[in-house]
């Protein structure tokens, strides 16, 4: 009998720790990872502007990368790919693109753990929910890959450009053939949400903060 408060306190401890575990020091998340899928491809290319002959609604993104203390990583390197208006990526004989490399490239991070790069806003395809993919190397290692979302109201009004040829993306969240394989609901979703804000000029920018455990 003696024994069962103890083993209460370790179970206890044991889900408090997974809980911080999963959280920085600031109570930001750990960003979770997210299958690569299968349009990756290590091109090497060390570019800011990623959009080559690419045509879609300019962007601007901007990513910083910090430790689970919260303090910033300068160095990262951070590995982005992305489908162009109508939800096609490049350098891939399925896609009818080998041999192409526009919306891919990386960056490093500098001293206050921030990159940027220039693109347009992605198009989507059938079975996804609009997003970029992204890998953060540190020292040689991965230390995530994942995807960036966007909030639906900002992706809905970009959609109606006739740059975007199929009109808003139908495929809800739980039905994204990534995420149902992952989550049970929205939470992974939300906390990979990338804000988005537009200049009176209607350009836009994209922030997201990667936390790496």
């Amino acid at each position: 009998m003696l024994g069962m408060p103890f083993l209460g306190l370790l179970f206890l401890s044991s889900k408090n720790k997974e809980k911080q575990d999963l959280l920085t020091a600031c109570n930001d998340p750990i960003t979770p990872p997210v299958p690569e899928g299968p349009f990756y491809k290590n091109e090497k290319l060390n570019r800011i502007d990623i959009t080559e002959n690419k045509k879609g609604a300019a962007i601007e993104y901007i990513f910083m990368v910090e430790d689970k203390n919260c303090k910033p990583i300068e160095g990262a390197i951070v590995d982005i790919w992305q489908c162009d208006a109508e939800g096609v990526y490049s350098d891939f004989d399925r896609e009818k693109t080998l041999g192409q490399t526009w919306l891919r490239g990386f960056q490093k991070t500098d001293r206050d753990g921030i990159c940027k790069f220039k693109s347009i806003f992605p198009g989507w395809y059938q079975g996804r929910i609009t997003h970029i993919h992204a890998k953060v190397h540190i020292n040689g290692n991965t230390l995530l890959t994942t995807n960036v979302f966007f909030k639906k109201e900002i992706e809905d009004k970009i959609y109606q450009k006739p740059l975007y040829p199929y009109g808003p993306n139908p495929v809800a969240i739980l039905d994204d053939i990534e995420l149902k394989r992952l989550d049970k609901d929205n939470k992974r979703h939300d906390t990979l949400l990338m804000e988005v804000a537009s200049n009176n000029k209607g350009e836009l920018t994209g922030q997201y903060k990667f936390a790496v455990a």
